[in-house]
């Protein structure tokens, strides 16, 4: 009995693996790209976190400022002193849904200063305030800004922890700082790899790969509606002639296989910039950016011929018609689409196999 396959991480760019045999390279070559980074996952849920992080940081850092001032630490309880009452402003004002008093990038740096002031002046009981403030800096902060106020923040507490305690101490900040880094950046390529593989499964028809009807009506609605001079784009609406015949002869499975065959043959044709989605189920609409008619015809007469001559069905001939329409100056996208589907009875009616465009 064969064994089981060991389980794979999600795959794609962002993914970290020590696969390869030489980790030490993979995780220099990982920490590079973090650098250069400009993925931010939690960018939607920012202004949320930032409420939550910024209330809750202010009323724990409460008591240890009064006790500051209590034993008399005049500077450093100023210091949280400061840091309390901007960490409040900024959860009350993204709590209302106003814009924070100060910069993301500020927040972090002055949360990273306070922790270098407590760590100089109270020793390694300052130096415990890293952890969570590297933590805060990712989630509130593009990579590539977080990692570099992050090492910056790491090295600063290494040397003031050599210089004002023990080099022993240092070292062991350094380890711990330095894999704390590490497990959030990996656990950031976790997330980005699941969150991409859970938007191209939003848009994605899953029988054929293109694009579904959600992510086509959200495309058409980011096209500009007023044209100005010149073209916005075109639509090819390609339907397989007699489709439901294909499923009564030779069942569903074979005509799902027809649809993926189609795809496939659509997808090496059309260009880099193209956009395929399945609208119906046998009905696909190819969004032809920045192509004027002339253009568009010439790329559907290929597709047809394409189609036509392929090996799809066995030895079954296999034809597709396709209707077009360009967009006009100042149409909406309403007018378009029945433009469309103008051209897609006029082409069933006329003959199928065939490419028929409406002025």
């Amino acid at each position: 009995m064969r064994p089981d396959p060991p389980r794979r991480w999600p795959s794609g760019p962002s993914h970290f693996s020590l696969s390869s045999g030489r980790p030490v390279l993979n995780l220099l070559a990982h920490v590079a790209r973090w650098f250069r980074s400009r993925e931010f996952s939690l960018e939607n849920y920012r202004d949320r976190i930032v409420v939550a992080l910024s209330l809750v940081a202010a009323a724990m850092r409460l008591p240890f400022t009064v006790i500051h001032f209590i034993q008399q630490r005049w500077l450093l309880g100023s210091i949280l002193t400061i840091a309390q009452i901007v960490l409040t402003l900024d959860g009350l004002s993204n709590r209302r849904g106003h814009a924070l008093p100060e910069p993301y990038w500020m927040l972090a740096a002055l949360l990273g200063t306070t922790v270098c002031l407590s760590l100089w002046l109270q020793g390694l009981n300052g130096a415990m305030w890293a952890y969570p403030t590297m933590f805060i800096s990712f989630f509130i902060l593009p990579r590539r800004v977080a990692m570099a106020l992050s090492v910056s923040l790491m090295g600063v507490v290494c040397l003031l922890a050599a210089w004002t305690l023990e080099v022993s101490i240092a070292l062991r900040l350094a380890a711990t700082l330095t894999l704390t880094l590490v497990m959030i950046n990996v656990v950031l390529d976790l997330v980005d790899a699941l969150q991409r593989s859970l938007s191209r499964e939003a848009i994605t028809d899953p029988l054929t790969g293109a694009f579904n009807r959600r992510h086509f009506d959200a495309e058409l609605g980011r096209l500009p509606t007023d044209g100005g001079d010149g073209a916005t784009a075109t639509l090819l609406a390609i339907d397989i002639d007699h489709f439901k015949r294909i499923n009564d002869t030779h069942g569903h499975a074979v005509g799902d296989e027809v649809l993926q065959r189609v795809v496939a043959e659509i997808t090496t044709r059309k260009r880099k910039d193209d956009a395929l989605f399945r609208v119906g189920g046998e009905e696909f609409m190819l969004l032809l950016s920045g192509a004027r008619a002339e253009d568009a015809r010439k790329i559907a007469e290929g597709l047809r011929q394409q189609i036509d001559t392929a090996c799809i069905l066995n030895d079954e001939r296999l034809t597709v018609s396709i209707r077009g329409a360009e967009q006009k100056p100042r149409e909406t996208l309403a007018e378009w689409s029945r433009r469309a589907d103008a051209a897609l009875y006029r082409a069933k009616r006329e003959r199928r196999n065939r490419v028929v465009f409406i002025e």
